[in-house]
């Protein structure tokens, strides 16, 4: 073993066990609370002075094969807040609003000020367990109301949602608040989510940082344009979509030695917040690969790893990147905001091919001194 390779095995494994940063903390969790995190659209959802953008998860699997909650049509799930996050003070800049239906705004409607790409507003959407793809026209499935008295965001579902795979996250776009100094906050989550509308509850501890940490977040909006449904040809670059997004990248199945129909994107930020570009996928040993950035030195920047897991004695199990740009202007979802956007990002496509024996693969894709994303791939 080279010295440089030695010194590369003692980064991979330094990065490989790095513990999950506050952008998905499980800490203090509790009852139907699994942890509550950065959301993926923003570097600083959880950062002191930003306006607060996180993602709650429900206990229970993300897989969209197991059933998740389900919501009576009257019945409500509450999140409640400490005092310090005033939600009877939202900034009138961005007021309280459900995202409009229909959507996206049909002429002759005029331009609407809650949607992605314009959230002029403080809203919230119900996730079935992947990024982007809430419960659509989320309008027509829940609306939006602060309880002044416990000083909580309530959702009111329209009609009945049911568990196939029902709600499994709750995305809390909060524009108009703005998180306060650093420190964990205790967050409340009480859900009419129990058989007949029975109550749920649970809590975490949000950690507000002092500034923001690397990040890499999975992302939907480019699902459609880079595969579409499984066994798709070759992905293709595209655009950013709208909701719905119903191809869930995180889990999928395909067939031993096939690749996963799906490809993988990612948004990746730096410790500053600024957009990490030019990331490469590089090769290294035995299922571990290194992500390195071409920042302008003579061999780039090692920022993190992927790691993949196989079913014992599987070979020919691969991944690889398409080529697509590596830079967006703007982020998808926050997009423009006046306000809040835009904010760059770096953009990543990957794809994974499955090996010889049948069984459960999982891409484990963590950033050095940030966050850790997984990736499942089923393979019959």
């Amino acid at each position: 073993m080279t010295p440089r390779t030695a010194l590369l095995s003692v980064l991979v494994l330094a990065i490989g066990m790095t513990p999950l940063t506050p952008q998905a903390s499980t800490a203090g969790a509790t009852g139907i609370v699994a942890s509550i995190s950065n959301a993926p659209v923003v570097p600083d959802g959880d950062v002191a002075g930003s306006a607060t953008d996180v993602l709650i998860t429900l206990d229970g699997s993300l897989d969209p094969n197991v059933a998740g909650r389900s919501l009576l049509a009257g019945r409500t799930i509450s999140v409640v807040f400490p005092p310090a996050f005033d939600l009877g003070n939202i900034d009138p800049a961005y007021p309280l609003n459900d995202v409009p239906f229909p959507f996206p705004p049909v002429p002759p409607l005029p331009p609407q000020p809650c949607v992605p790409g314009n959230l002029q507003c403080t809203t919230a959407v119900v996730l079935r367990g992947w990024p982007q793809d809430p419960l659509f026209p989320p309008r027509l499935f829940t609306t939006l109301q602060v309880d002044h008295a416990r000083n909580a965001l309530v959702f009111t579902a329209a009609q009945n949602i049911e568990q196939s795979p029902g709600i499994k996250q709750l995305h809390l776009i909060l524009n108009g608040v703005t998180n306060p100094a650093a420190g964990q906050y205790r967050i409340r989550v009480e859900a009419e989510t129990g058989p007949n509308g029975s109550l749920e509850t649970g809590e975490a501890l949000l950690e507000i940082r002092e500034r923001a940490a690397p990040s890499i977040n999975i992302t939907s909006v480019f699902v459609p344009a880079l595969g579409g449904a499984e066994g798709d040809a070759e992905p293709v670059c595209g655009p950013p979509l709208l909701p719905p997004l119903p191809n869930n990248p995180v889990y999928q199945t395909t067939a031993t030695g096939e690749a996963a129909g799906r490809a993988w994107s990612f948004l990746l930020w730096g410790a500053d917040r600024e957009p990490l570009d030019n990331v490469s996928l590089e090769p290294f040993r035995d299922g571990i690969y290194l992500l390195r950035r071409d920042d302008g030195g003579r061999s780039g920047t090692v920022v993190g790893t992927v790691q993949v897991e196989a079913p014992p004695g599987a070979t020919g199990q691969e991944v690889y990147q398409i080529n697509c740009p590596s830079l967006m202007p703007a982020a998808p979802v926050i997009g423009a905001t006046p306000g809040i956007g835009p904010q760059p990002v770096g953009r990543m496509d990957l794809r994974f091919v499955a090996g010889d024996v049948a069984g459960v693969y999982k891409a484990r894709l963590s950033l050095r001194e940030g966050n850790t994303v997984t990736m499942v791939v089923t393979a019959d």
